[in-house]
């Protein structure tokens, strides 16, 4: 026996609420076509003429390179000091911070390190000798040229790169190696092959909000320009107007105005009166303050840091604000800068030292800075850690003497430290101190 065939209807079935009546998702209503449309990813125009004429683009560009890079970092290594010289030299921190900005306002930076060796050729950092490095060259990524772009290698090191690049109205091949890319903000990978694998502006996602908030100020200056408006009423004035009184009538009161400008006198006649209006702007600087708070979100920057307002609120300081933007610069100092840095450090630390250290490292000076009594603070809770740790026997006295060294709090002699060392066996436990003998011997 066949089975009887059975018709499937399909439903359309929608996500989200909707309403037959009201139209609410049913395509009627008007927010069923918002759509959220790409901007204009390609040019450098509008970018630059923003940056170079407003403020709060050049504000949004500006201050997390240059907080990113302010407080800079601390090596750690034994040539430490000669390597800080060699930055000096090349002005590394400057260039940094210049490449930061190019890559938040075009979306790509590149620094290129001026060397001995061939520019058309792969660059090899191990073959740097001591002082090679000339100087180092910023160049934003619209001051590239690119040659043969790599899209069909995915393993190669430049996938979505180009093979070479040229300078701007210039004829030099340089292959891609010799130069170390400040990359922008993230995008998918298809918006990235368009981009020759550059990241996209930082300003160029806050530029319509600041038009939103320059036009807003505009307007308010325009309206303080008609802030007080005189009105006079005068008896006839119509049936003068259809005559031929017109001319006589504009001179009269363009006389009226200059004499209250000159002598701050108003001469009216016994049949006009004259009264002055005031515009109220009591909603205006709510409105104002508002744009001002949502470019603040728009470019990740506090108010308290963006405009140097104070924060508002009872007992509000702004310093959680910066906390949370001092952690952002964090996150972009570990994850889009230290990158480029490995690649810098292995050419400036060769220039430096003729060789890479096998103890290199760096850490990130803290951007919140306390204040002496924090520091005061600070200080005692570290000194009373270390007197309890050397009671329990878990750290000696040279350890200890080591750590103020490296935080430059005190100087030592090293051989000095090396013999208190050799005295010292952790392993036994808490040493049992002569009598009369006590935390205070131990002093640094």
């Amino acid at each position: 026996m066949s089975k009887p065939h059975i018709k499937l209807k399909l439903l359309k079935t929608t996500d989200g609420l909707e309403n037959v009546m009201s139209g609410l998702g049913t395509g009627k209503g008007k927010r069923d076509h918002n759509r959220f449309v790409y901007g204009n990813l390609l040019g450098y125009a509008e970018l630059q003429a923003a940056y170079e004429t407003n403020w709060i683009a050049r504000k949004i560009v500006d201050i997390p390179a240059d907080d990113a890079t302010r407080e800079w970092r601390t090596i750690k290594c034994q040539d430490a000091d000669i390597i800080r010289q060699e930055e000096d030299r090349l002005d590394l921190r400057s260039c940094v911070n210049e490449a930061l900005s190019w890559s938040r306002l075009f979306g790509g930076s590149a620094i290129l390190p001026i060397t001995n060796q061939d520019f058309e050729r792969p660059f090899n950092a191990n073959l740097i000798k001591k002082g090679e490095v000339q100087r180092l060259m910023v160049f934003d990524r619209w001051d590239l040229i690119p040659h043969a772009i790599n899209t069909w290698d995915v393993l190669a090191d430049n996938y979505l790169q180009p093979e070479f690049y040229t300078l701007y109205q210039g004829s030099q091949k340089i292959h891609w190696t010799h130069f170390i890319r400040f990359i922008g903000s993230k995008l998918p990978r298809r918006q990235r092959v368009l981009l020759q694998g550059w990241g996209d502006s930082e300003l160029r996602r806050c530029l319509e909000d600041i038009k939103d908030t320059v036009s807003a100020k505009d307007g308010i200056a325009e309206l303080m320009q008609s802030a007080n408006l005189d009105v006079i009423t005068r008896e006839g004035l119509s049936e003068e107007l259809s005559t031929d009184q017109e001319s006589a009538i504009i001179a009269r009161y363009t006389l009226f105005d200059q004499m209250k400008s000159i002598i701050n006198t108003a001469l009216l006649d016994s049949d006009e009166k004259l009264d002055r209006l005031t515009l109220n702007m009591s909603g205006i600087a709510p409105v104002l303050e508002t744009f001002m708070v949502w470019i603040s979100g728009a470019a990740s920057i506090p108010v308290t840091r963006m405009f140097g307002q104070a924060a508002a609120g009872l007992n509000a300081t702004g310093e959680g604000d910066l906390k949370n933007y001092y952690d952002d610069i964090r996150a972009m100092q570990t994850s889009r800068i230290d990158r480029p840095m490995a690649r810098l450090d292995a050419i400036m630390v060769r220039s430096a030292l003729g060789t890479m250290p096998e103890d290199y490292n760096y850490d990130w000076n803290r951007l919140f800075q306390p204040n002496r009594k924090e520091e005061a603070e600070a200080a005692k809770t570290e000194a009373e850690t270390d007197v309890i740790l050397l009671d329990a026997g878990v750290v000696g006295r040279g350890q200890v003497m080591r750590r103020l060294q490296s935080d430059e709090v005190y100087q030592y002699d090293d051989e000095m430290i090396e013999r208190i060392e050799q005295t010292e066996d952790l392993s036994l436990g808490p040493v049992d101190k002569p009598e009369g003998e006590n935390n205070d011997d131990f002093a640094l």
